[in-house]
């Protein structure tokens, strides 16, 4: 004979297994809307960006320091290059990207970010140069070009050079809080894009640095033959 009790209890189960159901669901309903949001891509900031390109070159075995860039620049001039000539290199350096960065911002109006083919643009039109398997020529003044030979941009590339010129003008610009004065900044793509130019540039301005020293008679190169070097490189700015 079947058990009479057996059909309340059953349903009183069913009736507590849909309640625990229910009750799982709304807790992890609860949890996910109490759950915050993924947080937003992270800000991207000029210096953080060459301080990491700076630091991930300074941990490579094989980078080279200071002094061995300095011997490479000997190697390549073939002469030497004096203290007043080394400042004055580094501060022409510190007015040439000034004056790239303001000619890109007046091109990049409205713009938070200064995009790579602006940077690409103000290059292309002030500084003629050309690019082979040779090496990457460029034109100062009237002369002949002035070629550096891709063996040399391979070693000036086991350097920091490029990106500590970069860092250093950066460091230069900052407000009381440690960011950039000034907007719009270089974007990651036109860091990589000055980077290239100055690999080829700085070693190619040396070397005019030299012609300049040899046209004067001069025993080494000093530091009105380096600002001469850098002011016959460029092409001057169109209105």
């Amino acid at each position: 004979m079947p058990d009479s009790g057996s059909a309340p209890t059953h349903a009183h189960f069913k009736w507590q297994a849909a309640t625990v159901a229910v009750a799982l669901v709304a807790a992890i309903t609860i949890v996910r809307s109490a759950s915050p949001p993924p947080p937003p891509p992270a800000e991207y900031e000029m210096l953080a960006y060459l301080d990491e390109r700076v630091g991930q070159k300074e941990n490579r075995k094989d980078v080279r320091c200071w002094s061995s860039f300095n011997k490479l620049g000997m190697f390549i001039t073939g002469c030497e290059i004096d203290e007043p000539a080394k400042s004055e290199r580094i501060e022409q350096h510190m007015k040439l990207i000034q004056s790239l960065w303001e000619t890109a911002r007046a091109k990049s109006t409205g713009a938070d970010i200064i995009p790579a083919a602006v940077v690409s643009g103000v290059l292309k039109e002030r500084f003629p140069h050309a690019a082979d398997v040779d090496g990457v020529s460029f034109q100062f003044g009237g002369g002949a070009p002035t070629l550096v030979m891709a063996d040399e941009l391979r070693d000036y590339d086991d350097t920091i050079e490029p990106w500590r010129l970069l860092q250093t003008w950066a460091s230069r610009n900052l407000d009381e809080r440690g960011r950039f004065a000034s907007t719009p900044i270089f974007g990651e793509e036109a860091l990589q894009v000055m980077y290239s130019f100055l690999k080829s540039y700085d070693l190619a301005v040396q070397r005019e640095a030299r012609r300049v020293a040899m046209e004067r008679r001069e025993a080494g190169i000093g530091a009105e033959a380096m600002a001469a070097a850098f002011e016959s490189s460029q092409r001057p700015e169109k209105p």
